[in-house]
């Protein structure tokens, strides 16, 4: 199986940390973001490419052509357009079912895995916070579109920037979006419209922490220093 890790960003919210280091080498108690969510990754992942872009040469030189046993390949994603734009890149490369993550968020192993066992799917962690968007299943548990602006007094559905695809994806017109006033092709926009024709299940995740906020990387320092999650040795 293959993978694709979506780490290309310039993490303007975690500035002036990342105008010197890319987001992916953000020291997580005392391992680079990258290498905690290669670790991540289900065991039935053989491949793995990583799309980079901001401070793109430092990645590559520290993750290198292979990382346990797993081959690696890298794409540069150059404008930094949005999620789909990256996905697209790999469109002649990704074959069969394929698990896409995001580069600046730090994922369960077992959730990665209960996640691929589906065709196609995307992991979600129920909040009452407020978010951008949250996404809509039916009694099934199937995923049926994005909701904005859900009611505050409601349990709404992150998506968490991991999904189980094949190659009916790049069969679907990228969705536009709106992004600090730029526009964007969004991955997650773009299931929307391929839901309406293929069954999509919505995992839960039992631990999902996004790290593109300082407050956000000082929460999942405190998770890996005192949790029992510590310095792995890179390349074990």
């Amino acid at each position: 199986m293959q993978a694709v890790i979506l780490a290309a960003g310039r993490g303007l919210r975690l500035r002036p940390l990342t105008e010197t280091t890319p987001k992916a080498l953000v020291d997580v108690a005392g391992t680079p973001l990258i290498f905690r969510i290669l670790d991540a990754l289900p065991d039935a992942v053989t491949e793995i490419f990583i799309v980079v872009g901001h401070l793109k040469e430092r990645v590559m030189e520290a993750v290198g052509p292979s990382y346990r046993d797993r081959k690696i390949d890298y794409v540069i994603q150059d404008p930094l357009d949005g999620t789909g734009s990256a996905l697209h890149l790999l469109k002649d490369c990704l074959h069969g079912k394929f698990l896409v993550v995001n580069g600046d968020d730090l994922y369960d192993r077992g959730d990665l895995e209960r996640l691929v066992a589906h065709h196609l799917g995307l992991l979600v962690q129920p909040t009452l916070d407020s978010v951008e968007s949250s996404a809509l299943q039916d009694e099934n548990g199937r995923f049926e579109g994005l909701e904005k602006n859900a009611p505050s007094d409601e349990t709404k559905l992150r998506v968490c920037g991991a999904y189980v695809l094949d190659e009916r994806f790049f069969r679907y017109p990228l969705a536009e979006v709106s992004v600090h006033g730029k526009t964007e092709w969004s991955l997650p926009h773009t299931l929307v419209e391929m839901a309406l024709d293929n069954d999509m299940h919505v995992e839960d995740a039992t631990r999902w922490m996004p790290v593109g906020t300082q407050s956000e990387l000082d929460q999942a320092q405190s998770f890996y220093r005192y949790a029992g999650h510590g310095s792995p040795s890179v390349g074990e």
